[in-house]
């Protein structure tokens, strides 16, 4: 077993458009199969108090509770040093959002991105080059990715490394 721990994060609206279900699903799944041990999740925000109350629910259910943290409403200025502290950003989203200022943030702080290719986020990420993407609301699809990132360090590093590139490179060229 590998002692190291991966660690993943959302944050932004704990909304149901957010998907946020998705991640929370995916945990599920690699539990059920005894692939979650090293794993934990990071739920950071807030938003509607029926689906945040469904998340908490859902995470009992499915015997996550020592691997899914609700960290609630985080000031703005202490997110960068929470990205700083995971590998990996999930962006669940399931509906056609403008490009998410999450994603880019992340992408800035060289953590390797699964994400939904939805809305502005189509422009934005490239699969296998810059980011992993899954279909929106597909938790088995999504569970793949999460032991992808996991099981090749060197995958995680390099998706890392493209993503900061990305950002760079679009922030540089629109000033």
């Amino acid at each position: 077993a590998r002692s190291e721990e991966l660690h993943l994060i959302y944050t932004g609206g704990i909304m149901v458009q957010k998907g946020v279900d998705t991640a929370v699903e995916a945990m599920g799944l690699l539990h059920q199969r005894g692939e979650a041990g090293d794993l934990s999740l990071t739920i950071v925000g807030s938003g509607q108090p029926e689906y945040e109350a469904y998340l908490m629910e859902r995470v009992s259910q499915l015997g996550l509770d020592g691997l899914v943290t609700f960290r609630g409403h985080v000031p703005r200025d202490q997110v960068p040093g929470l990205l700083r502290e995971a590998d990996v950003f999930l962006f669940t989203s399931v509906w056609e959002e403008p490009l998410a200022r999450s994603v880019m943030e992340a992408m800035a702080s060289g953590l390797a991105v699964l994400a939904t290719p939805v809305g502005g986020e189509k422009e934005m990420l490239e699969n296998e080059v810059n980011a992993l993407t899954f279909p929106p609301g597909d938790a088995e699809a999504l569970a793949r990715c999460i032991q992808q990132v996991r099981d090749d360090p060197d995958l995680r590093m390099r998706l890392g490394k493209a993503g900061r590139e990305t950002v760079l490179e679009r922030f540089t060229l629109d000033r």
